[in-house]
């Protein structure tokens, strides 16, 4: 079971500094989602973070910085998916390191590139947004892995998103869930690295009972 840690869309106090401990504590998969960010702020945030880190950053934007930096992929998001000129731009990082994000399970179905992960949601009632209820079935990662595999088809990693918190990441890997990403629960806590270390400390008990 996987835990990904996006980050948040607005700087939070010590933001680096916890984005480093993250690192420190196990993270293997942070999620730069910046909308406001230029290139040139997104260059100085990653140079803030310690360089033997960089391979474990996704991109969720600014993609230009993946080759300078050497990170660990990129994410498109509806629009960046639907975007020729950014496909082009990006068609030279192999599929297993690129993600992106859906709202429904056949879009997983219809999909014809392979992605090494895919997120989806919201599986539950987001965190950090009031208005963005769960409105994703659970049982869906399942019957779309089932619906995949009887087709002789690729599935990707599904990644659960939205109203994660440590509580359901038991619940995700019960659903059949491959990870679980966390947003609002971790920078919304008093204490990122103390939420994340619990939130690792489950995902990797379960990843025990499957082995």
């Amino acid at each position: 079971m996987e835990i990904i840690v996006i980050t948040p869309e607005n700087d939070v106090r010590k933001e680096i500094q916890h984005v480093n401990d993250l690192f420190k504590n196990g993270l293997q998969r942070l999620h730069v989602r910046k909308p406001g960010f230029s290139a040139e702020k997104a260059r100085r945030y990653i140079q803030a973070i310690d360089p033997k880190y960089h391979s474990r950053i996704i991109l969720a934007g600014n993609f230009e910085l993946y080759k300078e930096f050497g990170l660990g992929g990129i994410h498109l998001n509806t629009d960046s998916r639907r975007s020729e000129t950014i496909r082009q731009k990006v068609a030279y990082i192999p599929p297993a390191l690129v993600s992106t994000s859906y709202h429904a399970w056949q879009k997983i179905v219809d999909n014809d590139f392979q992605y090494g992960s895919v997120f989806i949601s919201p599986v539950f009632d987001s965190v950090s947004k009031k208005d963005y209820k769960a409105s994703i079935d659970p049982y869906g990662a399942m019957k779309t892995k089932q619906k995949l595999a009887e087709r002789n088809q690729y599935c990707p990693a599904i990644i659960g998103l939205g109203g994660v918190g440590i509580k359901e990441i038991e619940a995700l890997h019960e659903y059949g869930f491959d990870g679980a990403a966390l947003l609002g629960t971790i920078w919304m806590s008093g204490n990122p690295v103390a939420t994340f270390v619990k939130a690792i400390t489950i995902a990797r008990s379960l990843q025990g009972q499957d082995a």
